[in-house]
């Protein structure tokens, strides 16, 4: 790219980004100075290694879009860094709906966060899936706020998580997803440009597929941000994994710790500000190890550490039922930690169940061809064995490692859930709908859901 293009791009990721000058020059290496000359263009001849970490930071340059932009004409590729103050005003007093945003700032989440930016300007409708607590719900809102620019008609949020499971009473499910999502998209056939955001649809994932292609041919102006525990069967979405936090390694390009380790720092030097793990780094580093990098529990294990002495959450035999006694209301929508993936595990049929049941006793990581040698002599062909295995992987309980032989893992928590759910059996199915029954369904819930 030429300089001109270069300062157009700097301006517009870092403010897209949310970044000031000195938060730039802070991630990327290059002083203060450099970058606000590169702005300016008063700088027409910049070194290649300044270039080069700058566009290290900000995620490199950016790909010219393979076909009209969803914005019809004009230059939309990224968020226009020029607006007249009547465009200010209008965005900045542009409505929202719903949940907003936690204020602090997001850890370990820059990578997700540039690829939902650039998703959202080349697409109508996006997916981020993962497992419960590894904070879908916390990266969705951040990012729509990041977009409010481009879309100066608003942002709603609906909430679908007490959604009653549609493979259970699907016209009841209907009937509530419609209600949840009504007057939240606009007039149908306007021109509202409106960002939607669909939490939690993982119980009525094939029904939010449907209305998410009938309300985006409605509505052109009308964008979909879409968090789920399975992917949306939907063939003009684009779907991002969202993963744990990284546990071992570098945590960013300065050599500085792992994201996941940072976390926990962040949040024992917020609430506890006397209390210096720095001497015991090793020893924090294990515990998010051992909480396998999931945002939300590594959050209750930092508020665990108010009472609890760092060693204590050490022991794997007894850490998540130490963590199970934290009411996790304030962070998730789910009471405790294991709620978080225990309605999961309670809806899957029972072979599924006795197929995670198997995995649980493998060893980390396992191979496809583990787990039929595993099960050679039981019920099932080995085709209906691998199906449900994908069926488990696509309710984000068990993890895919793609690599040249796929692998699969579970997760700590996931282990501890399935483990309790055998000494405390799953009740029948019609339990389950009237406890969803029992449950009103609200359009916004928890702000500081990290589901």
């Amino acid at each position: 790219m030429d300089v001109h293009q270069l300062r157009e791009f700097l301006l517009n990721q870092r403010r897209v980004s949310g970044w000031t000058q000195e938060e730039l020059a802070e991630r990327s290496g290059v002083s203060v100075r450099t970058i606000r000359n590169l702005e300016t263009g008063s700088n027409t001849n910049p070194r290649r290694s300044s270039v080069e970490l700058l566009l290290n930071a900000l995620g490199g340059a950016p790909a010219a879009p393979a076909g009209p932009t969803v914005w019809g004409s004009g230059d939309w590729s990224l968020i226009p860094a020029q607006r007249s103050r009547h465009d200010q005003e209008r965005t900045e007093s542009a409505p929202w709906h719903g949940p907003r945003p936690l204020g602090d700032p997001m850890v370990g989440r820059e990578a997700d966060m540039r690829h939902v930016l650039a998703s959202a300007q080349r697409s109508r409708l996006i997916v981020l899936t993962g497992p419960g607590g590894v904070g879908k719900t916390r990266l969705a809102l951040a990012a729509a706020y990041r977009l409010r620019p481009l879309f100066p008609d608003g942002v709603a949020v609906a909430e679908l998580r007490d959604c009653t499971p549609e493979h259970l009473e699907p016209v009841r499910a209907h009937a509530e997803l419609v209600r949840l999502t009504e007057g939240l998209t606009g007039t149908p056939g306007g021109s509202a440009r409106r960002l939607l955001v669909l939490d939690g649809a993982e119980r009525v994932v094939r029904q939010t597929a449907r209305l998410a292609r009938r309300l985006l041919d409605d509505n052109p102006g009308l964008h979909l941000l879409v968090t789920s525990r399975r992917a949306l069967a939907a063939g003009a979405a684009e779907s991002w994994e969202v993963e744990p936090l990284r546990v071992d390694g570098p945590g960013d390009r300065d050599g500085g710790v792992p994201s996941a380790v940072e976390l926990l720092l962040r949040r024992v030097r917020s609430t506890l500000p006397t209390l210096d793990l720095a001497p015991h780094m090793a020893q924090v580093t294990t515990l998010c190890r051992l909480l396998d990098g999931v945002p939300l529990a590594i959050e209750i294990a930092a508020q665990r550490l108010r009472s609890l002495p760092l060693g204590s959450l050490l022991r794997e035999e007894t850490l998540f039922q130490l963590l199970d006694q934290v009411d996790a209301g304030a962070l998730s929508a789910h009471r405790t930690l294991s709620d978080s993936v225990r309605w999961s595990y309670d809806l899957l049929p029972a072979p599924h169940r006795d197929l995670l049941h198997d995995l649980v006793a493998l060893p980390d990581p396992f191979a496809l061809d583990d787990v039929l040698a595993g099960r050679r002599g039981g019920t099932g062909p080995a085709t209906q064995v691998a199906h449900r295995l994908a069926e488990l992987v696509d309710t984000s309980l068990v993890q895919t490692l793609r690599q040249e032989q796929y692998q699969y893992r579970v997760h700590a928590l996931v282990r501890h859930v399935v483990a309790r759910a055998r000494q405390q059996p799953v009740a029948p199915c019609g339990h389950v709908v009237d406890e969803y029954r029992a449950r009103p369904v609200t359009a916004a819930g928890a702000a500081h859901s990290a589901a």
